[in-house]
């Protein structure tokens, strides 16, 4: 193959809500060394999936905008010393941010240049390539998380590279067009998950634009009337939802976990047969998963080899977590190894590790001998668990209470903890972690069927649906199915994976009241542009509209 250096400037980049403006670069020498030698996906594949780190595994990038914005998750400005960060935080759980919102900036360039490193791939090695076709599959999904996020994708033909002409935005029907016209056009080369191999779940399969096929359709109604009172959800979109998930399920790649719910969040949870497309958190992937860490208490040790500890950050609002009244024994809402009645006083070195999902109450764990080397053990090397107080801030018990918000119950045992991702027991610093990210896995391939088949007005095969997903946890089965209650099925399946706000502006949730927020305006429903995008293109009047409220 001839040897191609490639270093372009992408119109993409100009968009990029950065100070430092960078060229995306492809520049490598394509040859068949590296196209067909050992390792060559890794090579030229690496640039396009880059962008998922930090976006996605970082508590104050898409989590932010996913999570804060909803009732899953808040961070209070802890008494008065923790976690303000220039009220970025605040800002998004009372829906006042603006344009110049950092955070919004930093989604926005990372999504945007995975766009552009996703053509370049694809330009660069033909549509014909193997990796080129995965390439354009990750245009899909980054386009598909600007639509979602800032309604608008970015449109760049390959006749239009070297050309000086700036990518296209696109909105609504020409938007879906777009990215499913991408899906239409590589899904024939995509490789199954079985195909992958040890990469699997971590690569853009087969699978993964079936997923992204139903998560599109299944919210296109949102995406073509973002400020709607009701959404027209029509028969024949739900068809192509319940025809996507089929081929998922019926694909014989995936199995909803049956033994125990967290194990989809453990740090081996790579390749988990319930996982279709995941970020990649491994050692060898640097991962730095940060959602342990960022709801615990400073001194609650998830790491007895290094003493890595929480940091006093996110808790599930009082209103989220009352959804779960009457359900405290599904299986998916605590999983309890350290018993947090104060009964247990030793506990065996090989067998620690912490409690997982809502963590509420006095709790008990391992704490540090006198000379804060190690963890502190009894006379027969067993760990000594006691009760735990925050020495690092106020002293006070961590105990962890329901109420939580903005203006009063703001102290650091304020607020129920969420570990549902699973504290990396070789975690050498906070912010590191092995868990892959899950962006789809098969138990809400399984609940977006419930949903279209109830938007089509079938409750059977809905019902049907979400027990066998309650089955496969080992919770109660129900006897009848509305959307209200689908509604609450996802937030126990799903929580804290960010997907909260999509899920909640689709079932006309997202302008309620709850903890600290009042704000009702619909224009909230979707992020601005960032400022920095507007004023880098006012050259170009009408390039990129702002969205409406900003």
């Amino acid at each position: 193959m001839k040897k191609t250096i490639i270093s372009l400037l992408v119109a993409l980049s100009t968009m990029v809500a950065c100070s430092d403006l960078e060229e995306v670069v492809l520049d490598t020498a394509l040859g068949d060394d590296l196209l067909e030698g050992a390792g060559a996906a890794d090579g030229v594949m690496a640039p396009v999936y880059a962008n998922m780190y930090q976006l996605f595994n970082n508590q104050e990038h898409y989590f932010l905008l996913q999570e804060n914005t909803t009732d899953e998750c808040i961070v209070p400005y802890r008494g008065g010393t923790d976690w303000y960060n220039g009220g970025r935080l605040i800002e998004m759980t009372q829906h006042t941010w603006t344009a110049n919102h950092n955070n919004i900036q930093l989604v926005w360039a990372s999504l945007v240049s995975g766009v552009a490193k996703g053509l370049i791939v694809g330009q660069t090695l033909g549509t014909d390539h193997p990796y080129a076709v995965e390439a354009l599959g990750m245009v899909a999904f980054y386009n598909s998380v600007l639509l979602d996020l800032f309604g608008v994708v970015f449109q760049k033909d390959p006749d239009d590279f070297n050309t000086g002409k700036m990518s296209r935005p696109l909105y609504g029907q020409d938007a879906i067009d777009y990215i499913i016209g991408i899906l239409d056009e590589i899904e024939p080369d995509l490789k199954t998950k079985a195909q992958l191999g040890e990469a699997g779940s971590t690569r853009f399969s087969l699978s993964a634009a079936h997923a992204l096929r139903a998560r599109l359709l299944l919210n296109k109604a949102v995406y073509l009337d973002r400020y709607a009172d009701n959404f027209e959800f029509t028969s024949a979109d739900m068809d192509e939802v319940i025809k996507y998930c089929n081929l998922v399920i019926n694909s014989g790649n995936y199995a909803l976990e049956t033994e125990d719910y967290f194990s989809i969040f453990d740090v081996d949870n790579h390749n988990h047969p319930e996982l279709i497309f995941a970020l990649d958190q491994r050692l060898e992937a640097n991962g730095q998963n940060r959602f342990a860490w960022f709801t615990l208490s400073r001194n609650t040790i998830g790491s007895l080899t290094y003493r890595s500890t929480g940091t006093d950050g996110g808790s599930c609002m009082s209103e989220f977590y009352h959804t779960w009244d009457g359900f405290h024994d599904d299986p998916r809402f605590y999983k309890e190894i350290i018993p947090q009645d104060g009964s247990v006083t030793s506990w065996p070195v090989n067998q620690y590790a912490l409690n997982r999902g809502f963590l509420q109450g006095q709790q008990y764990g391992v704490v540090l001998n006198a000379a804060g080397t190690d963890v502190k053990k009894n006379e027969d090397g067993d760990l000594v668990i006691e009760m735990l107080y925050n020495k690092a801030r106020t002293g006070e018990p961590i105990n962890y209470t329901i109420e939580v918000d903005l203006e009063v119950n703001k102290g650091h045992s304020n607020g129920v903890r969420v570990l549902k991702y699973e504290f990396d027991p070789e975690s050498q610093r906070n912010s590191m972690g092995r868990v892959d990210i899950p962006l789809f896995r098969l138990a809400d391939i399984y609940l977006m069927r419930a949903e279209a088949n109830l938007r089509k007005g079938l409750p059977g095969p809905a019902l049907d649906d979400v027990n066998a997903l309650r089955e496969a946890r080992g919770a109660s089965t129900l006897t009848s199915i509305t959307l209200d209650e689908l509604f609450r099925e996802r937030g126990f399946e799903l929580y804290w994976e960010q997907q909260r706000r999509t899920d909640m502006i689709r079932f006309g949730k997202y302008e309620d009241s709850w903890t600290s927020k009042t704000n009702n305006d619909k224009n909230r429903r979707i992020f601005p542009i960032p400022q920095t995008v507007i004023d880098a293109t006012s050259a170009t009047p009408d390039f990129i509209v702002q969205n409406p409220g900003y």
